[in-house]
């Protein structure tokens, strides 16, 4: 996958009071079908965009040409007695660029806005790691996320990943409690080289072996401004490595 290339971002906040154009989602759609198993728009609108649901996406373009997006959305959960904001990702790309550093920025800018502008609440991230990269850049990015090596996941994360499963008809998948069947698959899957050698790669691959067939991690990522500090700096590093250390899956 490219993962040098010049990227233009959109950004653009949901609402349900304020509907994203007609010609902008038969483009996300078009764009969509073109790279995923898309049974029916419904499918797009609920599973993809979720329109229903307040939240940010980012829109990826090179040349004027859309070459993905990032959809995150605002889910409100009650867990052990208190109310969590549990924001959920999912990036849609064309297989053959790397989109995992423009998404990384974007999701980032967004959990420090909402963070800020909410500080009093509690909030969590998951997002859907889909291949062994896309895990390794995340445990890369926050070294407390779940699931991860050799350390049991709270039984409160559990809870808010079983009250997303539930909200977002995500279908659980018994190998674990993480692991759930996308309802998204490609048509023509990118061609990852996972470093084998890699622990966080053998972690991953031991969870979800079947990953190429449409199984997803569903991994927690915590909200707060130290963690939202860590990350930054660990951004701002990455901005000054080569391009070709960053070839990753998107976030």
């Amino acid at each position: 996958m490219s993962s040098s290339l010049a990227l233009r971002t959109e950004s653009i906040e949901i609402e349900s009071h304020l509907p994203l154009s007609d010609k902008l989602i038969f483009a996300l759609e078009q764009f969509t079908r073109k790279h995923y198993s898309l049974v029916d728009t419904q499918q797009f609108y609920e599973n993809v965009l979720g329109l229903r649901k307040s939240g940010g996406l980012g829109i990826f373009y090179h040349n004027h040409s859309i070459v993905g997006f990032s959809r995150i959305c605002r889910n409100l959960i009650k867990a052990q007695g208190k109310q969590v904001t549990a924001y959920t990702g999912g990036t849609y790309h064309d297989p053959k660029i790397d989109l995992s550093f423009t998404a990384a920025k974007f999701c980032l800018a967004k959990a420090i806005r909402y963070k800020l502008v909410r500080p009093e609440e509690e909030m969590v991230y998951f997002t859907l790691a889909g291949s062994p990269e896309r895990y390794q850049f995340l445990a890369k990015l926050n070294n407390e996320i779940h699931p991860r090596q050799n350390q049991p996941i709270p039984e409160f994360v559990i809870m808010l990943a079983e009250s997303l499963k539930r909200q977002n008809g995500w279908n659980a998948n018994p190998r674990h409690p993480l692991l759930i069947n996308h309802p998204m698959q490609w048509l023509n899957p990118p061609s990852f080289q996972p470093d084998k050698a890699d622990e966080l790669t053998h972690y991953y691959n031991a969870l979800n072996p079947d990953y190429l067939n449409g199984t997803a991690l569903l991994t927690y990522v915590p909200i707060d401004l130290t963690h939202i500090s860590l990350v930054v700096r660990r951004v701002l590093t990455e901005m000054r490595t080569p391009p070709q250390r960053l070839a990753m899956e998107a976030v």
